[in-house]
C-alpha cells in the first residue's frame, strides 16, 4: 500500500487543432498502426473524467498533468469534456465530439451544456450531457489496457465498470470526491432519489474495480468502511511542481498588499468551503489595522460572500479574481498565513489540493476541520500549520494572533513546509508513483 498527500498549476504542452471525430470507423486500423510503433511493454491507458485542459479547475489541472507526466511511458487516451472556462478546443463549430492532440496524449472531447453551477438543476444536465456522450465515445473506442475513471461526474466509475465488462480490462478507480458523502455534507444534493443512486453506483463500481486510488488516509478509511477490502484501496496523493513554485518573498504581487500581514483563502470559493467563519474573524478582527484577508478565487458563493461582506462593512477583506498559473508562485507566497477550510463532517470526502502548492511555497497555514482530516494531520505531524475545528471563530482568531505576533516561529513553519513539499510531493515523485501502481495492475 503506497501512501502519502497535494498541489495546483500545470505547465502547457503542444496541442493540434480539433478536428471531428470521425476515426472510430477506422478504429481498429488506427490502433495497430499506432501500437506498431509503440514499445511492447507500454500501456495502454484510458482516463475518464470531465475536467481537462484547457480547465482552471484543480481536478483538470492535476489530470492533465498526470497524463502528460505518463505519456512518456504509456499510451493515454482521454475522453473529457468542454471546459467551463475558456472556449479553447471548442472553436470549429457544434460537434458532438472532437480528436485533439497534446503532445503525445490522444484527447476526445465531448460538446456540453454549460449552464451556472450555482443551479442544481443546471448542474445536472452538465454533468449528464458528458456522461451520456462520454458513454457513447468510450464504447466506440479500442480496448485499453486499463481504464482509469475519475469522479467528475460521480457516476464515471460505473461507467468504466461496465466498459471493464465489455472489454475485460484492467480498471482502476481513482476517487477524488467521495459521494453520496461530500453530496449529503454540503446540502449540495438533497433528493434521496439522486443519493440513492449515487451510492449505488459507487459501490457498483468499487466491487468491480480492481483498485481504488484515494487522496488521502481519511479517505482511504472511509472507503474501506463501505466493505471494500483494505488489499484494494490505495492513498496517492495529489502533488505540487516545487520547481514552479517556490517560495518568493518579494514580487509585485505581494508588494500590492502592501506592509499587511496577509491571512489568504486562494481557490474554489464553493459550498463545501463554508468561508463564513473568515468573515466573522474579519469583523472581530476589523481594529487591527496589521491585518489583511484576501479571498482570491471563482466560484458558486462568491458572489453571495462579497455582498455579504460589503453588508458587514469590512474594508479589511477584499475580494480577487484566479491569478494566471504562470503568476500561483507569486499568489500563493505573497500570503504570510493560508487558510484552508472544509466544512463539517466533510473530512474524508475529499483533500483540499490547495496544501501542496502553499507547501511548496513555503507558507504555513491554518487547517479549518477535523483534527482527524488529511490536511490536520500535515499540519500537526510536520509542524507546518496551525489546526482550528470547523465553525471555532474565537480559536481561528487566536491563531491569527499568534502567527502575527510570532514571525520567527512562521518563518520556521514556512521552511519545514518547503522542504515537506520538496521530500513527500514534489509532482515526478507522485506522478512516477501513480505510474509503476498502472504498470503493476496490469501485470
Amino acid at each position: 500500500m503506497a501512501s502519502a498527500g497535494k498541489r495546483t498549476a500545470f505547465s502547457a504542452a503542444p496541442t493540434e487543432s480539433a478536428r471531428e471525430l470521425d476515426f472510430f470507423e477506422e478504429a481498429s486500423e488506427r490502433e495497430s498502426s499506432v501500437t506498431s510503433n509503440v514499445p511492447v511493454n507500454r500501456t495502454r491507458v484510458l482516463f475518464l473524467n470531465r475536467s481537462f485542459w484547457p480547465d482552471r479547475e484543480a481536478t483538470g489541472q492535476f489530470l492533465t498533468e498526470l497524463c502528460d507526466d505518463l505519456s512518456t511511458d504509456h499510451e493515454v487516451t482521454i475522453v473529457a469534456g468542454p471546459s467551463y472556462h475558456t472556449n479553447d478546443g471548442n472553436t470549429a463549430g457544434f460537434r458532438l465530439w472532437s480528436r485533439e492532440r497534446r503532445g503525445k496524449i490522444t484527447i476526445i472531447r465531448t460538446w456540453g451544456t454549460r449552464f451556472s453551477k450555482t443551479n442544481l438543476a443546471g448542474r445536472l444536465v452538465n454533468l449528464g450531457s458528458y456522461y451520456l456522450l462520454a458513454a457513447i465515445v468510450a464504447f466506440r473506442l479500442p480496448r485499453p489496457d486499463v481504464i482509469v475513471a475519475e469522479t467528475d461526474p460521480p457516476l464515471l466509475g460505473a461507467l468504466a465498470a461496465v466498459l471493464k465488462r465489455r472489454w475485460g480490462c484492467r480498471l482502476v478507480y481513482n476517487v477524488r470526491d467521495l459521494y453520496p458523502d461530500i453530496a449529503e455534507v454540503t446540502g449540495g444534493v438533497r433528493s434521496p432519489f439522486l443519493l440513492e443512486m449515487l451510492r449505488r453506483g459507487n459501490d457498483y463500481a468499487y466491487k468491480r474495480a480492481d483498485l481504488i486510488v484515494t487522496l488521502g488516509n481519511d479517505m482511504a478509511r472511509r472507503i474501506i468502511d463501505k466493505g471494500v477490502p483494505p488489499d484494494k484501496v490505495v492513498v496517492v496523493p495529489d502533488w505540487v511542481d516545487c520547481g514552479r513554485i517556490r517560495p518568493l518573498d518579494c514580487n509585485p504581487f505581494r508588494r500590492s498588499f502592501g506592509d499587511k500581514f496577509v491571512v489568504m483563502y486562494s481557490g474554489n470559493i464553493g459550498l463545501s468551503q463554508q468561508l463564513e467563519g473568515v468573515l466573522e474573524a474579519a469583523d472581530r478582527l476589523r481594529d487591527d489595522e496589521r491585518v489583511l484577508f484576501a479571498i482570491v478565487g471563482e466560484g458558486a458563493r462568491k458572489n453571495w460572500l462579497q455582498e455579504r461582506a460589503q453588508a458587514m462593512g469590512l474594508t479589511n477583506v477584499i475580494f480577487l479574481p484566479y491569478q494566471p498559473l504562470e503568476k500561483l508562485g507569486e499568489s500563493l507566497s505573497a500570503a504570510d498565513l493560508h487558510l484552508i477550510p472544509l466544512a463539517p463532517g466533510a473530512a474524508g470526502c475529499l483533500v483540499p489540493s490547495k496544501i501542496y502548492g502553499i507547501l511548496a511555497a513555503g507558507r504555513p497555514f491554518i487547517a479549518m476541520m477535523e483534527e482527524n482530516a488529511e490536511v490536520a494531520q500535515i499540519a500537526r505531524n510536520a509542524k507546518v500549520g496551525f489546526v482550528v475545528r470547523p465553525g471555532n471563530v474565537e480559536a481561528l482568531i487566536d491563531a491569527i494572533r499568534e502567527a502575527v505576533d510570532s514571525p520567527e516561529h512562521l518563518k520556521q513553519m514556512g521552511a519545514r513546509a518547503r522542504r515537506l513539499a520538496e521530500l513527500r510531493f514534489d509532482r515526478i515523485k507522485v506522478t512516477s508513483m501513480f505510474g509503476s501502481m498502472l504498470t503493476g495492475v496490469t501485470a
